[in-house]
C-alpha cells in the first residue's frame, strides 16, 4: 500500500488545539447542543472554561477537556488519550494564525530556552506544589477503593439498613475546616522520631517504630476537632496520627497507624479506623474536587456497627450489636438519572456520581453517617467553609446496602 502523501506546502496544517477543539464541538453537536450552562450544572466546570475548551485557541486543562466530554456523555478514557497525544505534538506544532519571520524565531527560542533553564534551577530547589498536580488516587489501581463493582450482593435488610443510616439526621460532607488536614512532605521536610503518647501495649507495638515522622513548621497544627492528620512522605508511605500536637516545633500523636499510598488501602502497622482500613481511604481531596470527578470508592462510618466485618475491612471496633458490619458496601441504584436531577448542586453531583460509579465502604464506628474531604478543599456549588449538606442526593429512594467479593 502506498504511503499517505504529506498536503501540499501551500496548505496549512491544522494546529493540535484546533483538531481537538473541533473534535469536542462535534461530540456537542452529536449530543444534541446542550448549552454551557446545562454542560456547567452537570460538571461543576464554569461555562466559559467549558466554552474556551472548544475555541482552539490552546490545548485546554485535562480535566475542562474531560468534563466536557462528560457533558456531552463521551467516552473519557479516549478523549484523554486524544487529548495526550495532542498535548505530544504541540511541541512540534506552530501556533494558530501566527507566522515568525526566521530572525524573530530564532531570538524567541532562545529567550524561551534562557526562561526553561531559570525555571528548571528554580524547580529543583522547591518543594512542589500542594495543589491539584497530585494524583487524586490514593493506593494501587486493582485495591477496592480504586475498583468499580458492578456486581455487588444486596443485603436482604438493605432497604432497614438505609433508613437506619438517614435517621441518624442531615447527611453531610466534612469539608474546608472540618476536613481531614492531609500534608505531603519533600525530601527536604524536616524528620523526627515518633512514640505515641499512649495506648502502647494495649493497643499493641509502636506502629511509628522505625519510621520518622516528616513534619514541616510551616504547616499549620491541626485543630483540635480534627483528630486525625495524615503525612504523605517522599517514598509513599502515610503516617497517619491521632491527635496531634506540635511543641517547639516537633509532632507527636496519642496513636496512629502506617500505609503504603502505592499498595493496599490496608494498614500496614497500627490502626487508624476501627476497619483496619487507612485513614486516607475515600477521602475526596482537592485534586478531586478540582478535576470535577472522584475516581474511586467513598468512605463513611455508623454507629450500628455489630462488631464483625466483611471485605476489605480486616477488623471492627463495633459493639455486639446491630445491623451492620464493617466493610460493608454501599452504592446508588443505576436507576437514579443524576444528570437529569437538576435539584443538585454541582459537588452533590460529583458525590452522587462517585456513589453511583465507585460506591462507599464503611470503615469506622461514627456518631453519624457522613463523607469526608480534604481540608482546606473547596467544593464547587458549595456555601460555607465547613460542613456541606448532600440533602439534594435522592438516598431514601436509591441507596443500597450489600457487599463485595474481593478480586
Amino acid at each position: 500500500m502506498a504511503a499517505a502523501s504529506p498536503p501540499p506546502s501551500g496548505d496549512p496544517v491544522e494546529h493540535p488545539a484546533e483538531r481537538f477543539a473541533n473534535g469536542l464541538r462535534a461530540l456537542r453537536d452529536s449530543a444534541g447542543s446542550p448549552t454551557y450552562r446545562q454542560m456547567a450544572a452537570r460538571t461543576g466546570q464554569s461555562p466559559s472554561a467549558l466554552s474556551n475548551a472548544a475555541k482552539g485557541r490552546q490545548l485546554p486543562p485535562l480535566d475542562v477537556a474531560l468534563a466536557y466530554v462528560e457533558a456531552c456523555r463521551g467516552d473519557r478514557t479516549e478523549w484523554e488519550r486524544r487529548w495526550r497525544a495532542e498535548k505530544a505534538e504541540l511541541g512540534r506544532a506552530p501556533t494558530p494564525g501566527r507566522r515568525w519571520p526566521v530572525a524573530a524565531a530564532g531570538a524567541v527560542g532562545i529567550a524561551l530556552l534562557a526562561t526553561v533553564a531559570v525555571l528548571v534551577s528554580r524547580l529543583a530547589h522547591e518543594p512542589p506544589s500542594d495543589a491539584a498536580d497530585h494524583s487524586p488516587r490514593f493506593f494501587a489501581s486493582d485495591d477496592a477503593f480504586n475498583q468499580r463493582h458492578p456486581r455487588p450482593h444486596l443485603s436482604p435488610e438493605s432497604a432497614q439498613m438505609v433508613a437506619d443510616l438517614l435517621a441518624l439526621g442531615q447527611v453531610e460532607l466534612y469539608t474546608g475546616k472540618a476536613g481531614s488536614p492531609i500534608y505531603r512532605a519533600t525530601p527536604s521536610t524536616p524528620t523526627y522520631e515518633v512514640t505515641p503518647r499512649k495506648h502502647i501495649g494495649p493497643w499493641g507495638p509502636n506502629p511509628f517504630e522505625g519510621m520518622e515522622f516528616p513534619w514541616d513548621a510551616s504547616w499549620k497544627n491541626p485543630p483540635p476537632e480534627r483528630q486525625w492528620t495524615v503525612v504523605i512522605t517522599p517514598d509513599g508511605s502515610s503516617v497517619e496520627c491521632w491527635r496531634t500536637e506540635v511543641h517547639n516545633g516537633r509532632p507527636s500523636c496519642e496513636w496512629g497507624a502506617v500505609s503504603d499510598t502505592r499498595g493496599s488501602s490496608v494498614s500496614i502497622k497500627g490502626q487508624a479506623t476501627g476497619s483496619g482500613l487507612s485513614r486516607l481511604a475515600g477521602v475526596i481531596t482537592r485534586a478531586d474536587w478540582k478535576a470535577g470527578r472522584i475516581d474511586h470508592a467513598l468512605s463513611f462510618g455508623t454507629p450500628d456497627n455489630n462488631g464483625q466485618y466483611v471485605f476489605p475491612a480486616v477488623g471492627s471496633d463495633g459493639p455486639e450489636q446491630g445491623r451492620w458490619r464493617e466493610g460493608q458496601f454501599i452504592w446508588l441504584d443505576r436507576a437514579y438519572d443524576i444528570d437529569a436531577d437538576t435539584s443538585l448542586k454541582p459537588y452533590e453531583r460529583m458525590v452522587a456520581k462517585a456513589l453511583q460509579e465507585y460506591g462507599a465502604f464503611n470503615v469506622k464506628n461514627a456518631g453519624r453517617f457522613s463523607f469526608t474531604s480534604e481540608y482546606g478543599s473547596k467544593l464547587p456549588g458549595a456555601e460555607g467553609d465547613a460542613y456541606a449538606p448532600l440533602t439534594h442526593i435522592k438516598l431514601a429512594k436509591y441507596l443500597r446496602v450489600g457487599t463485595i467479593d474481593p478480586a
